[in-house]
């Protein structure tokens, strides 16, 4: 029988020769990545599990660089707070040293300034050293890095928390008394009104607006006089030019700086500042 125009035998090298092509290019393909398994063409199962295996090990290597941050954070903080206890031995040699009665007051003043000023380089410290852009020291750091989830490989997530306490001179120690609240008064009030400062309404008659210092001194003798705010044990304000510092008893906390508000005063500024 005849069959026209038909090659059976070269049709079959053909497609003989397109399935070694394929077979070719999926072996060159295997040498060229190093891997069995290129596309779900490949091995569909096998794929599944290979990509699930891949975001495992990326996630892993995640939490490992997550972890590193922490511990970097952590080494900030150790450092600040290592140099704040080397401040606090010293403060403690100079009290020490100050209770020897072969020093006279003037001695005993050089060491108090130098006890000051340790002190005040504590507080520095505290508020100034940072990592990544934020304060790690005056109690925010546990706020902004919190609990957070680090990885998730199985069903349950893995935690990772960092939290630092606030420090202060008070907080280890350097000071007896509780938070202090510096008032700094500018501006030139132009109306009369009330000052609320811990609680204790402050009147300004035209004669007390007269100055930024006029003012201080109201607030020092109204908080003085006023007998809710001098009956806890502790508390004492005292006045220098147009500033006013508040010292709170120990047992009373924190103290917001909320606890000022002069709206009702036109012209005046009031900078509150709490340590």
């Amino acid at each position: 029988m005849a069959v026209i125009n038909t090659n059976v035998k070269a049709l079959f090298s053909q497609a003989a020769l397109k399935s070694t092509e394929r077979s070719q290019s999926v072996a060159m393909q295997q040498l060229s990545t190093g891997k069995r398994i290129n596309s779900a063409r490949d091995d569909a199962a096998g794929m599944a599990i290979a990509t699930r295996m891949t975001h495992q090990i990326r996630s892993l290597n995640q939490a490992v660089r997550n972890a590193g941050d922490a511990i970097s954070l952590i080494q900030t903080a150790e450092g600040a707070t290592n140099e704040i206890t080397d401040m606090m031995q010293r403060m403690r040699e100079l009290a020490v040293q100050a209770v020897n009665d072969t020093n006279d007051n003037a001695q005993r003043s050089y060491l108090d300034l130098e006890f000051q000023q340790l002190k005040q380089e504590i507080v520095h410290i505290a508020d100034t050293t940072e990592w990544n852009g934020f304060p790690v020291l005056n109690g925010t750091a546990g706020e902004r890095v919190g609990e957070m989830p680090l990885f998730k490989v199985t069903s349950e997530n893995k935690f990772g928390s960092v939290f630092i306490n606030p420090t202060t001179s008070r907080s280890l120690g350097g000071d007896d008394g509780g938070e202090k609240q510096t008032l700094t008064i500018s501006g030139t009030a132009t109306t009369t009104g009330d000052i609320t400062v811990g609680g204790v309404t402050v009147s300004l008659t035209s004669t007390d607006i007269a100055s930024t210092s006029l003012i201080a001194s109201k607030i020092q003798s109204t908080l003085s006089n006023d007998a809710s705010f001098s009956s806890s044990s502790g508390r004492s304000v005292s006045v220098s030019g147009s500033v006013v510092t508040i010292t709170y008893a120990s047992d009373e906390g924190a103290v917001a700086d909320t606890a000022v508000s002069y709206s009702a005063i036109n012209g005046m500024a009031m900078a509150v500042a709490t340590t």
